[in-house]
């Protein structure tokens, strides 16, 4: 996926050197961020078993376990409870 996104944005520069697409007037970035975090968290919501086990996992940590705490040891520690605790 890395090496995806890499080779994407060497294609759109090499696009806008040859004319094929206008030199952009502002920074796509923050838009490009905006529209696949927007899927991301789309996916995560409604299709969440699409997405990439470590992916799920760590927005599960974010989203769904973060509304829960005990403590301040949740804040300093990890938010998760063991079954020892």
């Amino acid at each position: 996926m890395y090496l995806l996104s890499r080779v994407l944005f060497g294609l759109s520069r090499l696009a806008v050197e040859k004319g094929y697409v206008p030199q952009p007037k502002q920074d796509p970035f923050p838009l490009v961020a905006a529209l696949i975090w927007g899927m991301v968290l789309w996916l995560f919501e409604y299709h969440r078993q699409t997405l990439q086990p470590s992916l799920q996992s760590s927005m599960t940590y974010l989203y769904d376990d973060s509304n829960v705490w005990h403590d301040i040891s949740d804040f300093l520690i990890y938010n998760k409870r063991t079954d020892s605790k």
